[in-house]
């Protein structure tokens, strides 16, 4: 699957949480991103973190947070067997 970023849906909730133990940003996303089994769903997960990281400052905390949540959506697509 590509991995480019079209979607920017609801970036400022994705970004808008504080961070929880050791992963930036809202740990409700991290769960979402656990509990999907669709594809689909998880390219736009990735998509929409990507879109994110690609217009927040370099370093900031919504570009840190946007790359654990592309880091989650991508180990979730592996774990699925998604490519």
């Amino acid at each position: 699957m590509r991995r480019t970023a079209l979607v920017l849906g609801p970036l400022v909730v994705l970004l808008a949480g504080c961070g929880g133990g050791d992963q930036p940003g809202n740990p409700k996303v991290y769960d979402r991103i656990a509990s999907l089994t669709d594809c689909a769903a998880l390219q736009q997960e990735f998509d929409t973190a990507a879109a994110s990281h690609d217009r927040a400052a370099a370093g900031s905390d919504q570009a840190e947070a946007a790359t654990s949540y592309m880091e989650a959506a991508d180990d979730r697509l592996k774990e699925l067997n998604c490519y």
